[in-house]
């Protein structure tokens, strides 16, 4: 596929779109961190899907063609330099949570303290790509 078929742009009504369901994805987010018995590494996921959602609702309200990826990194890499994040490239560890780590079990278990760190993260993004569409 070349390198331009990766990239696609939406309307710019989709934003709200897709900032819709990274707010749906982050409140699963925390009904699974409220569970007892639940793979953390399904909300660590989750918050990840919740983030690149709203990076990409940001990207389609200001027209600008998204990869049709889950690298947090290149994704922030697209933004305009008007568009900084709060988090910035250290939220590109979570992409490993969209490929290798959910077909991994054990390697590295999170611990509560980093979960509500992502948690308020993933509220923070949220909050901030509100603002920007």
């Amino acid at each position: 596929m070349s390198p331009r078929k990766q990239e696609r742009r939406f309307a710019k009504e989709y934003a709200q779109v897709l900032w819709r369901i990274a707010e749906g994805d982050f409140r699963t987010v925390l009904v699974l961190a409220k569970a007892s018995d639940y793979r953390v590494e399904n909300a660590f996921y989750l918050a990840q899907q919740s983030i690149e959602k709203a990076l990409k609702a940001v990207l389609v309200h200001r027209g600008i063609a998204i990869p049709m990826i889950h690298d947090l990194s290149a994704l922030l890499s697209k933004l305009p330099d008007e568009c900084d994040s709060p988090y910035g490239y250290e939220l590109n560890a979570l992409s490993e949570y969209a490929t290798i780590r959910r077909y991994e079990e054990g390697s590295w278990t999170p611990t509560s303290e980093e979960l509500q760190d992502i948690l308020a993260k993933t509220k923070a993004m949220l909050d901030w790509a509100k603002s920007k569409i």
